[in-house]
């Protein structure tokens, strides 16, 4: 499978998974003035908030089976079996449950409370957003005489002639065979997947993580953390205000209201971070010759399965990092 076929399934497999959570969501939180009217008590309230994040959660599990499994296996990309797949996929859903329970009674707690409690939630909702972003998981340490742990040697003396910062580094499995992926979070730690060590030289590594750094010395990670988490406290305010029949409808409400804005900030933020993406292009230039850096971002797009034939129109929307032919002419422009 080529990767415009191979990312074309994907957008429109996402696009008609959010499409079906939105119609879903709305629709739930729309008749629970009527299905959910004779709810009261707080273990009934507790328990059919329980099911409906049940039933929204249940409901993915055909698009993650054609997207994650079915997809990625006729591309060649992952080689675990549906069942293990399974149970992988039954293990983080029980986190995405559990997330999506403690938002519906976020929201349905939000609207039983008089106004200076409304206001305590929402800070806390606030301070609960700070922290997930402070203790995003990193991965895993690298195991002594592991390819992990020689690669990580390499990549340190490599950051050392880049002049770049040496951090911790963590790694993690997404269960792709090809991906690479990588970040630095904010506790400064470098989490890379362990496709990296399979893929990539330590040069190539590092150039990447040299690219990482420039978005820690410009401070844009900072700005990109006030956003996220401005946006996300402008939809709770949002969902805030949203009348309700009953604390159910009240829940599903809210977690309409911050599906639809989070839906939203794909067609609002795409654009500046193309701009940062450019920044980063730029950067990375000064730290190797044009063809290296044409090279790398070649072999990353190629191993990302990424579709470089995209019109203006699918660049505008979803993509926030530019087609590979339009960062490599911006290198070609500086040089």
């Amino acid at each position: 499978m080529d990767p415009s076929n191979y990312q074309r399934v994907r957008l429109w497999a996402g696009i008609t998974s959010i499409g079906t959570n939105l119609a879903l969501i709305w629709g739930l939180a729309l008749s629970a003035s009527w299905w959910a009217s004779s709810v009261s008590g707080p273990v009934a309230i507790l328990l059919t908030l329980l099911a409906v994040a049940l039933v929204v959660t249940l409901a993915n599990l055909p698009f993650d089976l054609l997207v994650g499994n079915a997809l990625e296996s006729a591309a060649g990309r992952i080689g675990e079996s549906t069942t293990g797949w399974l149970q992988d996929w039954f293990c983080n859903r029980l986190f995405t449950l559990a997330g999506l329970w403690t938002g519906f009674l976020f929201f349905a707690s939000l609207h039983q409370v008089s106004r200076p409690w409304a206001l305590m939630m929402f800070l806390a909702a606030g301070a609960g957003i700070l922290i997930l972003f402070l203790l995003v998981p990193a991965g895993h340490s690298s195991v002594a005489g592991s390819s992990e742990k020689v690669f990580e040697h390499d990549l340190q003396h490599e950051l050392r002639s880049l002049q770049m910062t040496l951090r911790p580094v963590r790694w993690f499995d997404h269960g792709d065979s090809e991906t690479v992926n990588g970040c630095i979070t904010p506790r400064g730690t470098l989490s890379l997947s362990t496709t990296i060590a399979q893929w990539l030289t330590p040069r190539e590594a590092a150039l990447l993580v040299a690219r990482e750094e420039y978005y820690r010395r410009s401070g844009a990670w900072i700005l990109i953390l006030a956003i996220v988490a401005v946006w996300t406290l402008l939809g709770i305010l949002l969902a805030s205000l949203l009348p309700s029949g009953n604390s159910v409808q009240g829940g599903l409400c809210g977690a309409g209201v911050m599906t639809t804005w989070c839906f939203l900030a794909l067609f609002v933020w795409p654009t500046l971070n193309r701009f940062w993406m450019r920044q980063a292009d730029s950067f990375l230039a000064t730290q190797a010759t044009p063809g290296e850096i044409c090279d790398l971002l070649s072999k990353i797009e190629r191993l990302n399965a990424t579709d470089i034939s995209l019109s203006p129109a699918k660049t505008a929307v979803f993509h926030p990092i530019p087609p590979l032919q339009e960062r490599l002419s911006n290198l070609d422009r500086r040089s």
